[in-house]
């Protein structure tokens, strides 16, 4: 009888463990040819295009990962060698700051939120509330950004904040 129900409870645990998969397959991830690292919540993909911001180009690669209609993404540039001191790299960090309120519609604070600071957006997609939240850095010749977006009913706050408190540089 002991058996049987040592058999059972083993049972009920499996089922209660299958059910409990992660939804979030968490992973470091060092990228930027070694001055970031990440975690995402999922195995990421990579793209690479040239963005313009404040009249100047930047070769940026963004590193990404879905899960349901959540996006994780960390997007960076590594500056050329001739704007990589930390007065340039300043200046183009804060670029990309001014240009993501822009691509928000949202009014440029004055002063700018320092690097690292975590931003909340929140816009209405559709019928659903949706958010974002970003962190920019800025430094040893890289700016980057890690943001976080879902629809409020589906992302939680903590699970953003879990994936841009794993971004550092290095």
């Amino acid at each position: 009888m002991v058996q049987v129900i040592k058999r059972l409870a083993l049972v009920f645990f499996m089922v209660l463990l299958a059910g409990c998969s992660p939804k979030y397959d968490w992973r470091e991830v060092s990228t930027a040819g070694g001055r970031v690292q990440a975690i995402f919540p999922d195995k990421p993909r990579s793209e690479s295009r040239t963005t313009e911001i404040e009249g100047v180009s930047y070769p940026f690669t963004m590193d990404m990962a879905l899960v349901d209609d959540q996006v994780f993404a960390v997007v960076y540039s590594l500056l050329p060698e001739a704007k990589q001191d930390e007065a340039s790299t300043r200046k183009a960090g804060e670029a990309l700051l001014r240009s993501i309120y822009a691509s928000m519609n949202e009014t440029l604070p004055e002063p700018l939120p320092p690097f690292g600071q975590k931003l909340t957006f929140r816009k209405a997609v559709g019928n659903e509330n949706a958010s974002v939240y970003v962190k920019v850095f800025a430094g040893s010749g890289v700016i980057a950004q890690a943001y976080a977006a879902g629809q409020d009913n589906t992302l939680k706050e903590s699970v953003a904040d879990e994936f841009l408190n794993g971004m550092t540089l290095r």
